[in-house]
């Protein structure tokens, strides 16, 4: 569903079919945005790696500034001087992240007859960040993102304590200004990695392997009003209009021996593009979803083997890749079908996998992933309780376009839907009436994925962000999609009011969130 804010559906499920289909061709090469278009993106030869803030003495400090790019007109995070060079954040179990961020942003009067529903929303100069996926406290200083905001000229100071206990994965940050998620953080490409460190002690051979940190992200040629392009009718031949970049870069080479196994580590920032990621010829070996090993749930195998991996807008892969026998492959995300009101998603060439001109020495074992030390004994990994409460929650829409969670449109002053109580587990049948697919996400803590349109999951897994599936089409009014989810509310840090909504970022934009308040 498109609109000039609203509509990009894009999404379905880890690790279970898609429902898409692969096969379709290529998109050509996408092209340089000009000014105005996008964030900045160029074509390189080799894959860059983002820089990176290591903590020193258990603090990583950070500072940015949040400016509007003179290459792109856009707004962008100022690194040590440098536009739209965004840092990766290295930290070990119980850190500590400090980050100063001022805005810099001009300040820009409304438009003359802003909507009155528009009144209730940040404007495109007011800043802050949410550390996603870190379970870490909602309150002041820390990852709190309703009452945390600046306008141009203020600075904020974030003080985010990782647990002793977090899980190490894959995380990041980015700002969370209601009604401006889509253009900050889509559009304008405002992310940055976080790593916790420790998963190769957990699976000792990845500490062998070379690791690559991939952000994707995908920007149009319209600014603020970029949006994919046409409608979901031919899903895999439809060309969406979007550039596609890794760290930046317009399909990079990313060499890689035959034979040799890498560490990807990839985060999807996108507004509302699922990737579903593969490499010509060969299967993907995962480890990690949204920072969490697959074993963090007690009887899930520590890796999995797939043809292809499905990653949400905001969800993070963590896998292994191996060196095509013959040099070369295509890196891609193939076809990906959203539904019938949703919008094209086609396959798109990411990178190039190429052998290195010159053989380096050495020998690259083909040794399959073995567990070695524990992880961490934490809410996640231990016995989980009955539920205590069982919730239905409920994703719809209609033409406008609005967007709902239990028939409300979210709004700064709304009470929290629900409240939750510390200690506790509560079983949520998520309902997807609409006929595209939604994306779901909950701040501060992790939820168990166990059924996916009423079918049990073989292995539940731990994710922050998911695909909700479609409405299906096969009668007049078709049968919902639905998801039943573990949410775990135990852990005693995570207490206060926080959000859960749609991470398709027009859709969030529009109203598809709630409070919930733990006490």
């Amino acid at each position: 569903m498109n609109s000039s804010r609203v509509g990009l559906p894009i999404a379905l499920a880890w690790l279970v079919a898609c429902g898409g289909r692969g096969g379709g061709p290529a998109n050509p090469l996408p092209q340089i945005p000009p000014p105005n278009g996008g964030a900045q993106a160029t074509l390189r030869a080799e894959l860059p790696e983002p820089p990176v803030v290591r903590a020193a003495e258990g603090v990583a400090k950070l500072s940015l500034v949040a400016k509007n790019d003179p290459s792109t007109g856009q707004p962008t995070f100022v690194y040590n001087g440098a536009y739209a060079v965004i840092p990766t954040i290295e930290v070990k179990p119980g850190d500590t992240i400090e980050v100063r961020v001022k805005d810099g942003l001009p300040e820009v009067p409304p438009p003359d007859g802003m909507p009155g529903d528009m009144v209730d929303m940040g404007t495109p100069q007011d800043m802050n960040l949410h550390f996603h996926g870190l379970g870490s406290s909602p309150k002041k200083p820390g990852d709190d993102v309703l009452t945390t905001v600046a306008s141009p000229g203020q600075t904020l100071h974030y003080v985010v304590h990782v647990p002793a206990n977090q899980e190490p994965g894959l995380y990041w940050y980015h700002p969370h200004v209601h009604g401006q998620t889509s253009f900050q953080v889509g559009a304008s490409g405002m992310s940055g990695a976080i790593v916790v460190e420790g998963l190769e002690r957990h699976l000792p051979g990845l500490s062998k392997m070379k690791q690559r940190l991939i952000i994707v992200r995908a920007t149009g040629t319209g600014g603020e009003e970029a949006q994919p392009l046409g409608t979901n009718s031919a899903p895999c031949t439809t060309k969406d209009g979007l550039q596609v970049s890794l760290n930046d870069a317009v399909r990079p080479d990313i060499t890689i021996a035959p034979g040799e196994k890498q560490f990807f580590r990839l985060l999807n920032a996108t507004g509302h593009k699922t990737l579903r990621l593969n490499v010509e010829g060969e299967k993907l070996e995962l480890v990690a979803i949204d920072g969490f090993a697959l074993d963090s749930y007690p009887g899930t195998p520590p890796t999995k083997m797939e043809s292809s991996l499905i990653v949400p807008p905001a969800s993070r892969a963590e896998f292994v890749v191996t060196g095509p026998a013959s040099g070369h492959a295509k890196f891609r995300t193939l076809c990906y079908d959203t539904g019938p009101n949703g919008d094209p998603d086609p396959e798109i060439l990411l990178a190039n996998l190429k052998a290195p001109q010159r053989r380096e020495g050495g020998s690259f074992s083909p040794q399959p992933l073995t567990v070695g030390a524990p992880l961490p004994r934490n809410v996640y990994t231990t016995q989980l309780p009955p539920p205590a409460v069982k919730r239905v929650v409920i994703f719809s829409e209609n033409p406008k376009p609005e967007f709902f969670i239990n028939g409300q449109t979210y709004s700064t002053k709304a009470k929290p839907m629900f409240v939750v109580h510390v200690g506790t587990v509560e079983e949520w049948h998520v309902v997807n009436v609409t006929q595209e697919v939604h994306d779901f996400h909950i701040h501060q803590l992790h939820f168990l994925v166990q059924k996916i349109n009423g079918v049990p999951v073989k292995h539940p897994f731990w994710a922050d962000s998911f695909i909700i599936p479609h409405r299906s089409a096969g009668s007049r009014k078709g049968v919902p999609g639905s998801l039943d989810l573990l949410m775990n509310f135990r852990d005693p840090v995570i207490r206060g009011e926080f959000l859960f909504h749609c991470h398709i970022l027009d859709h969030e934009d529009q109203g598809m969130m709630a409070k919930i308040e733990a006490i």
